[in-house]
């Protein structure tokens, strides 16, 4: 994915000569190539927080970032969400709009997990392509000890984690460490979170070039270059 990339195209893959309206005007040394440069832009990020909790029209406005978003997503939790009886439905309706708006849409997510995580946060690390945490980062679902749990939460966990995992976690609200999490798969990296947000941007966000040459041309000049070697040696 780094770099420059080349295609040489064979007569067979164009109908005529691609520099055929410019060859006379190029001025080309003796084993030179016409090319042409394609540069397609990388994508682009956009850094979305999410707290824990907040007022409808938050958690409205998160949905519609979600929908607006193209390329990069990075998701940042913040805070601690503790158990309302009187939200409960209505926060289970909102978080299953968001795993469908995030299944629905070619974005490529990145979780970063930070400190505690409890209840509904988890679900972000399960939603992500990329899911990172800071060593000192927990997971856990206390809720589950009263039972209330929206089942959205069993959904989205089952993509990265085991049903008996799931199980574990859902029934019996331990807390998992940093470590715990990756290695049930809920979380892939466990480090410095900001360095490889940095990396993985750099990866995937950088301008990408392709280079495009013609096979007759290139094999003209291959063949100048031999006939060149030659007459020196």
């Amino acid at each position: 994915m780094f770099g420059e990339r080349q295609v040489v195209l064979d007569e067979d893959d164009v109908r005529e000569d691609p520099f055929a309206k410019e060859r006379g005007k190029l001025k080309l040394a003796p084993g030179e190539v016409p090319m042409m440069t394609y540069v397609e832009l990388g994508m682009q990020v956009t850094t979305i927080e999410v707290p824990a909790m907040a007022d409808v029209k938050v958690w409205h406005n998160l949905i519609y970032q979600l929908q607006a978003a193209s390329g990069v997503v990075v998701l940042r939790g913040l805070g601690h969400s503790g158990w309302d009886k009187d939200i409960y439905m209505y926060m289970s309706e909102l978080w299953a709009e968001i795993c469908e708006v995030v299944e629905a849409r070619p974005s490529f997510i990145i979780n970063v997990a930070k400190g505690d995580v409890r209840s509904m946060q988890c679900t972000l690390a399960a939603l992500a392509d990329v899911s990172l945490a800071t060593p000192d980062a927990s997971f856990g679902f206390p809720e589950a000890k009263l039972g209330g749990l929206p089942g959205v939460t069993a959904y989205a966990l089952r993509k990265r984690v085991s049903d008996d995992d799931v199980s574990r976690l859902i029934t019996t609200g331990d807390t998992i460490d940093a470590r715990e999490a990756q290695r049930i798969g809920l979380v892939d990296f466990v480090g410095d979170v900001e360095v490889e947000v940095a990396r993985l941007i750099y990866r995937h966000c950088q301008p990408k070039v392709t280079k495009v040459m013609y096979k007759p041309d290139c094999e003209k000049a291959w063949k100048q270059q031999e006939e060149q070697q030659q007459s020196k040696g």
